[in-house]
């Protein structure tokens, strides 16, 4: 049965979730490798405010996950809070997984009472768009073009 947990009600997810996390944005951030994601993993809140990490599995099997964080930006310091490391193992992507991850960090940055949600992405912006993103700008991290995104909340 798929569902989506907080990490810290699965805390077997962490090894595998920082391994994967430190690969795959490590172009995007200086110092980024696995003893970071360990570190910003560890100061997740689970008061239901940020920041904090959902994780969607079957059973004990990782499909992906999503987090809800300040200051993921650093091109844009000046906006938060931000969807952010958006991932799908990739023998489980093109099956939606993605876009429900999307949509229950949403809700939880609803539940949480913010006002906005910003998301940058070097790819999936066509996926953001879907949930009610709007663009921001198109701008450069680590010389890497991507585009900022805003979603308003009601």
């Amino acid at each position: 049965m798929r569902r989506i947990s907080h990490l810290a009600d699965v805390p077997f997810f962490l090894d595998e979730l920082e391994a994967l996390h430190a690969a795959e944005w490590k172009h995007l951030y200086t110092d980024w490798d696995v003893q970071s994601a360990r570190a910003e993993f560890l100061d997740q809140k689970t008061d239901g405010s940020f920041p904090a990490t959902l994780v969607l599995h079957e059973g004990m099997e990782l499909v992906g996950s999503v987090s809800v964080v300040f200051g993921d930006c650093p091109v844009r310091p000046d906006l938060d809070p931000w969807l952010a490391s958006l991932y799908v193992v990739p023998q489980r992507r093109g099956q939606g997984h993605g876009l429900e991850l999307v949509r229950a960090a949403i809700e939880f940055a609803a539940v949480a009472k913010a006002k906005r949600l910003h998301v940058f992405t070097e790819s999936a912006e066509k996926l953001f768009q879907r949930c009610g993103f709007e663009i921001l700008e198109r701008t450069m991290l680590q010389d890497v073009p991507i585009t900022v995104l805003v979603l308003t909340l009601s």
